[in-house]
């Protein structure tokens, strides 16, 4: 006879018996617990159910225990499973309110069947609440359709429709009726970085949206097509201003048949085309002349011009009413480029705005006659000659006063004038311009600080300069001093409001006298300045400039 099997534990203490698969000997603990009680095919007869093993006190109190600990056990895993069929649920709901975004981006397809019924019972639910107990979500779904095609016009305003438009159009059906108006898709930015760029996108608008587009911008669409230009060539019959740089895949036939097709296009930007077919010489020609009259803005940035001579022969012969020509930082393939002055102003007399900034510019000669008979750029508002102080060519040798003197003939009404790194012009020069009311003028690093008459070139100007530029410029003696001291004191109030003086020689009751004499003062550039304390050599800007002023013991009153 065998002997009874002894209990073994810690101490003592019976170790609580564990949940087995199965066992030879007599039940005592519970059944491997299962989440299927039918994926047995085991069957208790009724003779087992009612057969119990005969088992002792101390048996009986552990296999309680068991039962306690089994019954726990499988409570935590229906609640883990319960858990876990939530979390499945919530997935769920997040993959399909990311695939109804998706659908109902600006193309307007919203997602179909149960999703798009749901919008619709929202909506009305919304609707439903216009009684005044739901007011504050309603007021968007109750605004008139053109109220909210103004608002949206001036949400846009500054920006373009792109991506604001896109963005409203997939609030509800009420906000994506007002943002797919074509009224409000005239101006058009896609080189933002907020679209992808790719051909498709545009050949999609063009189509859809931009029926009456007036202005578009594709600046850094390298693999623009032929085929995308066509998509707009055919659906904006309203175009006037488009811009093409870096458009380099483009073809020259393919702008050519642009400016044919547009009659309304005047304004045309082709910067940045180096390596492009549009540039050359024979090419430019044709575009120009497809153009003609109706061409007011042409805008050849930074690009290499070849026989640029002939360009510009054609520029002056067809282009009667151009009003802005911009060649800065352009090369050409001679040393400078002859620029006919006398020519230009009799064959574009509307011209108002002149950017040859970072040229190498000289003027060929002309004869009197020439010089009496042309009328100058009366309408021209901006002039800029500036050219890089970095190189070492000196590249303003063909700019002097003389040059001044013809190119700004009659140009009473000039506001800007950029003079910055110029060598060769003085202050007797700048004196002589028949200009009125000069607002912003620009002589940093410029050889008009090397003569005496600094103070008249700025008392000159003083009732009408809103930005003066002085910055780097060694002046003789105590020329600056005079001259700020002429910018602060006269007999009407100074309407100064930005002041660059950095690296020059001025001193602190100097700027203390500007502050007082000049109270629209909003930005003073004193960087490296010399002759300051430190803590004032910086940008003095809005509150900046009011500490500058209390350190500098300026009133209130004159502030």
């Amino acid at each position: 006879m065998s002997k009874p099997r002894k209990v073994r534990g810690i101490l003592g203490v019976p170790k609580a018996a564990r949940p087995m698969m199965f066992t030879f000997q007599p039940s005592v603990a519970n059944p491997w617990p299962s989440d299927d009680d039918s994926d047995s095919d085991y069957t208790v007869s009724d003779e087992e159910e009612t057969v119990e093993p005969e088992i002792g006190k101390e048996d009986k109190t552990r296999s309680d225990a068991v039962n306690n600990a089994t019954e726990t056990r499988s409570k935590r895993q229906k609640r883990q499973r319960d858990e876990k069929k939530l979390k499945s649920k919530h997935k769920k709901k997040k993959k399909m309110e990311r695939e109804l975004a998706k659908n109902s981006d600006c193309d307007g397809h919203s997602s179909k069947g149960k999703h798009k019924k749901e919008r619709r019972d929202s909506t009305k639910s919304v609707d439903s609440g216009s009684d005044g107990s739901h007011g504050d979500e309603s007021w968007g779904v109750n605004l008139p359709l053109l109220a909210l095609e103004k608002i949206f016009s001036f949400a846009i305003e500054g920006s373009g429709g792109v991506p604001l438009l896109c963005s409203l159009a997939r609030v509800c059906r009420l906000w994506r009726q007002a943002a797919c108006q074509p009224m409000l898709w005239q101006h058009v930015d896609l080189a933002n970085g907020r679209v992808k760029k790719i051909n498709e996108t545009v050949q999609w608008l063009a189509i859809n949206r931009l029926s009456q587009l007036r202005d578009i911008s594709l600046a850094g669409w390298p693999k623009f097509s032929d085929e995308a230009l066509k998509a707009v060539m055919e659906n904006c019959a309203n175009l006037e201003r488009i811009n093409l740089t870096k458009c380099i895949n483009l073809s020259a036939e393919a702008v050519k048949t642009l400016a044919e097709t547009c009659t309304r296009l005047n304004a045309i930007d082709l910067s940045l085309l180096d390596g492009s077919d549009v540039m050359s010489p024979a090419n430019l020609k044709d575009l120009l002349d497809a153009c003609g009259d109706r061409l007011e803005h042409l805008v050849m940035t930074q690009c290499m011009l070849r026989a640029c001579p002939t360009i510009l022969k054609a520029i002056t012969t067809t282009c009667k009413n151009l009003k802005t020509l911009d060649l800065s930082n352009c090369r050409f393939s001679t040393d400078f480029l002859g620029l006919p002055i006398e020519e230009l102003q009799v064959g574009c007399p509307n011209l108002r705005v002149l950017r040859l900034a970072g040229c190498k510019v000289r003027t060929p000669q002309a004869t009197s006659k020439a010089k009496a008979e042309s009328p100058g750029f009366v309408h021209l508002t901006e002039l800029s000659l500036a050219v890089s102080t970095d190189t070492t060519i000196n590249v303003s040798i063909g700019i002097g006063d003389q040059f001044l003197m013809r190119i700004m003939k009659n140009s009473r009404n000039l506001k800007l004038l950029d003079l910055r790194g110029l060598t060769h012009i003085s202050a007797k020069g700048v004196q002589s311009l028949t200009i009125d009311h000069l607002e912003r003028l620009y002589i940093s690093q410029c050889s008009l600080s090397k003569y005496e008459g600094i103070e008249i070139v700025v008392q000159k100007w003083r009732h009408s300069l809103v930005e003066l530029d002085l910055s780097w410029n060694v002046f003789p003696a105590m020329s600056l001093d005079v001259a700020m001291k002429k910018l602060s004191s006269g007999p009407s109030q100074s309407v100064l409001q930005t002041l660059n003086l950095s690296g020059t020689s001025i001193t602190a009751d100097r700027v203390r006298s500007i502050l007082e004499g000049c109270p629209n003062l909003e930005s003073v550039n004193l960087t490296s300045c010399r002759g300051l304390p430190r803590g004032m050599k910086r940008l003095h800007e809005k509150a900046d400039l009011q500490e500058l002023s209390e350190q500098l013991g300026v009133s209130q009153q004159a502030r």
